[in-house]
């Protein structure tokens, strides 16, 4: 019963970080967008490996990194959230057509596309947060060990539909977002999102790490 409990709130609370914009799903709408399904799906790999990369090192590597360095979470974050920040920035002062430049489909724009939804994912603060904080509090290292190939599998499955649901309804989008004026709110309301999740990311952290 334990188990069918922790797996449940393992798997809404992933849907739901997955489901709310952020980083990672935003960069893969407009990977759709611009170069087209096959890069927003081959994004969307690079995304889900960087995922399980930090799954991994919560299964195996939390409690020697934690006994190497307690804070190494807490400065991760911050980096990653500071970053985060520039890109609230960098979308709220976008000023062009993000249609105009379509790349073409080739194998070295695939590759990269994988590449951008890895390094996408690994400076996540999001990312990092929900796996090296939130998954050892939901399962205890032991229990993480013992369920690390479901754990693994589940979160790919997890991932790959929210991911395919993201490609299928942006590649849906590009009559819409034909209008200028469409893309700069589109643009301004990610960029209070993520500045929203910065600064949240930031206050929890502090808050944890000096006020607890």
């Amino acid at each position: 019963m334990e188990h069918l409990t922790q797996t449940m709130t393992y798997v809404l609370t992933l849907g739901l970080a997955a489901i709310l914009p952020g980083p990672g799903m935003t960069s893969l709408m407009f990977k759709t967008l611009v170069q087209g399904y096959k890069n927003g799906l081959m994004m969307l790999c690079g995304l889900i490996t960087g995922d399980i990369t930090f799954l991994l090192i919560s299964i195996f590597l939390f409690s020697s990194l934690h006994h190497f360095s307690p804070h190494l979470v807490f400065y991760l974050i911050l980096l990653s959230s500071s970053y985060l920040l520039y890109l609230a920035y960098k979308f709220w002062f976008f000023n062009g057509n993000l249609l105009e430049n379509e790349a073409p489909e080739n194998l070295k724009n695939t590759l990269f596309s994988y590449k951008d939804g890895l390094l996408i994912t690994l400076s996540n603060p999001k990312t990092i947060s929900f796996y090296l904080a939130i998954v050892p509090a939901i399962f205890g290292a032991q229990s993480l060990q013992k369920q690390s190939w479901f754990l693994v599998s589940i979160t790919i499955f997890t991932l790959a539909i929210i991911g395919g649901l993201y490609v299928f309804f942006s590649w849906n989008l590009k009559k819409v977002l034909s209008d200028i004026k469409v893309q700069t709110i589109l643009l301004r309301t990610l960029s209070v999102m993520m500045g929203i999740l910065a600064l949240g990311m930031f206050y929890r952290e502090f808050n944890i790490q000096y006020l607890a």
